[in-house]
């Protein structure tokens, strides 16, 4: 369930509510005709809207007449519920939800499928403040480029990604660190592909290639905790402490 006390949240359900036939509440909207106005597929636009128009936390987006759709006009943020279906209209989210272009990118519940969830990670750890990793992404300047957000901004990722070979499972990895999240700066890796490439990742000088501890443990068949602990905390040179490795094995 996502955090009713934000813009970016009660955007998100909306367009889910509205556009995704696997959401609870879609049969009350989506499949009663009730839709987003075009303006508000674009989530800064929408944003902007509330601030101007009396958003608070522990409001809800609520319409004025439940059978028109979501418009500047028809809506407003109160206390209520609305009459046909009992569920609060106000919940969460903090990317930027573009407009959605089902026929050209031939998805139907985009905001399920994996690869939406990788776009929408992206964002939210470079632009909500309260994500456990905003320090290492917003908080020191990472970004996503203009092509990835607005309204286009995951029609136009959805493309990069099926150009650039992503499959379910890969993670997406940025080129250079100190960069942000752009079609040149990007590439699809694996889980392991991706910790060799973060900041803090120590890398040896080991069989004339450069490798993580884990990566030699595991050619050495010793454990890559004890490793670990003799690289970094009692500072041993690697081969001593792959002896020392072996020797409490073999004991």
């Amino acid at each position: 369930m996502a955090d009713q006390n934000l813009i970016g949240g009660i955007h998100y359900e909306i367009m889910r509510r509205c556009y995704n036939p696997d959401c609870l509440t879609y049969k009350y909207f989506g499949e009663k005709g009730i839709k987003v106005c075009d303006e508000w597929h674009d989530r800064e636009v929408f944003r902007k809207w509330a601030r101007e128009n009396g958003f608070k936390k522990g409001l809800r987006l609520c319409r004025k007449d439940n059978t028109k759709d979501y418009t500047p006009d028809n809506c407003y943020f109160g206390e209520g519920y609305s009459a046909k279906h009992g569920k609060n209209e106000a919940i969460r989210n903090s990317i930027r939800i573009n407009k959605l272009k089902k026929a050209s990118i031939g998805l139907k519940n985009y905001t399920d499928s994996p690869l939406y969830q990788t776009y929408f990670s992206m964002h939210d750890r470079c632009e909500r403040e309260k994500n456990t990793n905003y320090k290492n992404y917003g908080g020191r300047g990472i970004k996503v480029c203009e092509e990835w957000s607005g309204k286009d901004g995951f029609y136009n990722f959805h493309k990069w990604a099926q150009k650039n070979n992503w499959r379910p499972g890969l993670t997406i990895d940025r080129i250079d660190n100190n960069k942000g999240y752009s079609p040149d700066n990007c590439r699809w890796a694996t889980h392991a592909e991706q910790l060799r490439n973060r900041r803090n990742t120590l890398l040896f000088d080991y069989l004339g290639m450069k490798l993580t501890i884990r990566e030699i443990a595991e050619i050495e068949k010793i454990s890559a905790s004890l490793l670990r602990y003799r690289l970094t905390i009692k500072k041993i040179p690697l081969q001593d402490a792959i002896e020392e490795c072996k020797t409490i094995k073999r004991g």
